[in-house]
């Protein structure tokens, strides 16, 4: 926020009248302090929001939108002040003051979008996320939302629209590829032959360019390996969980399903390995309980085979 313009100091008074001024003048010490203006408020609320100090940025934002009521910025700031503080509502209603005073202003309009999701109302974040990419039509972080939440509402196809419009403005973000693998994987799976493979073939790919953005992506290529396995291809999914776990080798998902796959082939030593490590790896994390009673129960079952 620009700084007030400093004012010039006052020019001094003839000699011939200073006696008679400076009697009617009050000591320096007696004078009232300067009075207070939104950009001193704006910048105490600044400086308590960096330091954390909550309960007092929200009080200097409240005094420099009571000084300057037009000042979007200091609403702005307001929202995330609340927001830090968890009070969603009252972030709401900051935010919602602020695109009022700017219906083009981007980051309060995604701010709000977030908000209204954080309070399980998605037709109003869908609206704001959009009013967003009205303002900006290269925001990533408003469209990959955007698209998030369309694909957790169930619209798959209008949430891959968004992945791959994010993709096409930015082929460098090897999170919207994998997230764009997802979608298409959702897809596939309601879909019929010979559709579904092809959908799945087509996230592998988005899963494949991920990689190539991003060569430690492991989630990638657990992914990958997922999709092979609903391919019916044991081959591509064991080499896609190995190359999970080579990357990241306390990735537990990978572990368990690597076992299994292992199975499947008929590599009895190598599912037996896998399961040790996975269950040695999980220990008593009551997360993971359901599945380490079923790699118990196999593990022991394949123990006892002859």
């Amino acid at each position: 926020m620009p700084h007030a313009p400093t004012k010039s100091p006052r020019p001094l008074l003839f000699a011939a009248c200073c006696a008679v001024l400076l009697m009617a003048t009050p000591p320096a010490w007696a004078a009232d302090p300067p009075k207070r203006g939104a950009e001193d408020w704006f910048r105490d609320g600044a400086r308590q929001l960096a330091e954390g100090l909550l309960d007092e940025a929200v009080a200097s934002f409240q005094q420099c939108v009571e000084a300057k009521p037009d000042l979007k910025e200091c609403w702005f700031n307001l929202g995330v002040a609340f927001g830090r503080k968890r009070a969603f509502a009252q972030e709401a209603r900051a935010y919602t003051e602020a695109v009022r005073l700017d219906p083009k202003y981007a980051r309060a309009h995604f701010n709000l979008a977030v908000v209204y999701e954080d309070l399980g109302q998605a037709d109003k974040a869908l609206d704001h996320y959009r009013k967003a990419l009205e303002a900006d039509a290269n925001a990533q972080d408003a469209r990959l939302n955007l698209a998030m939440l369309l694909l957790k509402l169930g619209r798959t196809d209008a949430a891959i629209a968004e992945f791959e419009t994010s993709v096409q403005q930015k082929p460098d973000n090897a999170e919207a590829f994998f997230d764009l693998g997802g979608a298409y994987e959702i897809r596939a799976d309601k879909q019929a032959e010979p559709a579904r493979t092809a959908g799945f073939r087509k996230a592998i790919e988005a899963y494949y360019k991920c990689i190539a953005l991003d060569r430690r992506h492991h989630r990638a290529f657990y992914n990958i390996g997922v999709v092979h396995g609903r391919l019916q291809d044991v081959d591509g999914e064991i080499n896609a969980y190995r190359k999970a776990i080579e990357l990241e080798s306390g990735y537990t998902p990978a572990l368990y399903n690597l076992a299994f796959a292992l199975r499947d082939k008929g590599d009895r030593a190598g599912a037996i390995s896998a399961l040790e490590r996975y269950i040695a790896l999980v220990g008593t994390n009551s997360a993971e309980a359901r599945f380490r009673a079923a790699a118990e129960a196999e593990l022991a079952r394949l123990r006892a085979m002859k």
